[in-house]
């Protein structure tokens, strides 16, 4: 794979034209929108097992959290920041997934 294909505006760019062919595909209304987060392999679990349409992707760690913020900026939304947990020995999430759906579409 070539250089110029592993950036996070790339990646970003390539997660955003994504997101518009699954809305296409799956008939969303102008007024839909896709919430994206970061999310590790049991949360975009159950992410997909709860929502419909979905629209996950993994990249290498080093450009997972700018390419989320890059999405997040370019769908014009604000970036929650995780609670960070209190207890000095829990281990922290390692988030490997950049998850998209749509949170009035409940899996039926």
């Amino acid at each position: 794979m070539s250089n110029d294909k592993q950036t996070p505006q790339y990646k970003a760019r390539e997660y955003i034209y994504d997101l518009g062919n699954a809305a296409l595909e799956n008939g969303f209304k102008p007024d839909e929108r896709w919430e994206v987060s970061l999310a590790t392999m049991a949360e975009k679990k159950a992410i997909e097992k709860q929502y419909h349409p979905t629209v996950a992707t993994t990249m290498l760690p080093e450009l997972l959290n700018a390419a989320f913020r890059l999405v997040k900026t370019q769908l014009k939304q604000a970036i929650k920041e995780r609670p960070v947990v209190a207890d000095r020995f829990a281990v922290p999430p390692v988030y490997q997934y950049l998850v998209a759906y749509n949170p009035d579409r409940l899996r039926r």
